[in-house]
């Protein structure tokens, strides 16, 4: 019996998560992987705490070591690029040091992540502007930072990178401005109470930040960004991190398979593409919204190791279905910790939906404990059917326990009545006689 072929392309945490769980699986496959890149199995998730931390070594921000990766594959291929697929006679040809080179598979799996766009801003070419998606560009942000001479920074973003990025290089002693061209940061997942929240506590830790202010040219001296300008004001800069403007990166099946309306590949819940041999994984392909009931694309880690696992599974011959997502997020800014998932209020909106939430906020335990902490949580469900579709909580403690009942309450399409009667456990350690939760539930009209 001939060994199946299967190819990666991508060496992401999602590519890596489909090596690994083929590899765990006992059977016999030839794995190949693909990566233009030479620092294979980076978690990009860690460039905001080695940007904080400059003498810590990156080499600790790594999903696997090198040894571990090849253990687990046939043929790894690295600075190598891949210049075209033949998806009909599942052939891909790949270029390196080593010269054009024609490769053939039974399975492929494209894994091939998002990219940063450029927003076509005024002086964008000039040198400075940084963006931080990758290992190597994470090295040139630190690099950079280490001259005395660089003082100013613009972060162009408030999302959740935005902000992470901007608290680590203010910890540097540098002087830092969140350029966001939206009412508040972290829009995507926080209603905007959360975010004066977070934007309490940048502007507390020295931390400018620019509401409703978007960037419209750089200049610069010597090919050198100097200044940013904005409908409001120009500012000195020696330094701009782009953090915003993310697409998949599609550009190997655009035009032979199925695409979302950003580009993604458009994937079924078993993660095959329109081609059943092709399967995509990570940010370049589209999940299942458990809220919505339709197709979205969700950049997220969780997300794309979940749809790793999916399609190894099926790969294997272990016929398994994705259970969907509720764009779950966590986040610590300041030592403020923030959670969500679902729809916020203003996506209600945004999608017509017809909605109600209730606010509620307490301490997390009884007053008479020490070390106590606030806990502010919004719940957002449906008007009608009473499902519960979107929460948010911020305090200054973990509540990872509490987001993830409220995702798979979410998924499991609990109403807010339910939670009301739910069983819930009381030690005063942890929570009040009645639990939050089950008090805000007790609030929706």
């Amino acid at each position: 019996m001939c060994t199946e072929k299967i190819m990666i392309i991508g060496a992401s945490n999602a590519g890596l998560a489909v090596a690994q769980n083929l590899y765990q699986s006992g059977k016999n496959f030839e794995i190949t992987m693909i990566d233009k890149s030479k620092d294979v199995g980076y978690l990009g998730c860690g460039t905001p705490i080695f940007l904080s931390q400059p003498d810590r070594s990156y080499h600790a921000f790594f999903f696997k070591n090198i040894a571990e990766i090849k253990q687990q594959l046939t043929k790894l291929y690295t600075e190598t690029t891949v210049e075209k697929i033949d998806f009909k006679h599942k052939q891909v040809l790949i270029n390196n040091s080593q010269g054009q080179q024609q490769l053939t598979y039974d399975k492929l799996v494209l894994a091939t992540g998002a990219e940063q766009v450029s927003l076509g801003i005024a002086g964008h070419e000039l040198q400075g502007i940084y963006q931080i998606k990758n290992l190597q560009e994470g090295l040139a942000v630190n690099q950079r930072l280490a001259s005395d001479s660089v003082k100013n920074i613009a972060i162009i973003g408030g999302g959740y990178i935005g902000v992470e990025i901007a608290e680590a290089i203010q910890s540097r002693g540098k002087n830092v401005r969140i350029f966001e061209a939206k009412s508040h940061t972290m829009m995507s997942h926080y209603d905007e109470p959360f975010g004066e929240r977070v934007e309490a506590r940048l502007r507390d830790a020295g931390v400018q930040i620019h509401l409703d202010e978007e960037v419209i040219a750089y200049s610069g001296e010597n090919g050198t960004v100097k200044q940013l300008t904005t409908p409001y004001h120009t500012y000195e800069t020696a330094m701009v991190i782009l953090t915003m403007g993310f697409l998949p990166n599609t550009a190997l099946g655009r035009e032979q398979l199925d695409l979302y309306t950003n580009g993604a590949y458009i994937v079924n819940d078993q993660q095959q593409t329109s081609e059943p041999d092709v399967y995509a994984v990570g940010d370049c392909a589209t999940s299942y919204s458990n809220v919505l009931h339709e197709l979205v694309v969700n950049f997220s880690v969780s997300d794309a190791m979940r749809g790793a696992y999916v399609a190894a599974q099926n790969m294997i011959g272990e016929p398994t279905s994705s259970g969907g997502t509720q764009r779950t997020n966590a986040i610590t800014v300041c030592g403020l910790n923030l959670f969500s998932t679902g729809v916020t209020v203003n996506e209600a909106e945004l999608y017509g939906i017809d909605y109600q939430y209730v606010d509620y906020e307490d301490w997390q335990k009884p007053t008479f404990m020490p070390h106590n902490h606030q806990v502010k949580l919004r719940l957002v469900y449906h008007a009608q059917n009473r499902r519960l579709i979107g929460a948010q909580i911020c305090s200054e403690v973990d509540q990872a326990g509490v987001l993830y009942l409220l995702s798979l309450a979410i998924q499991k399409e609990v109403t807010i009545d339910e939670l009301k009667v739910s069983d819930f456990f009381f030690y005063p350690t942890f929570n009040q006689p009645t639990n939050f939760l089950i008090e805000a539930a007790r609030l929706a009209k």
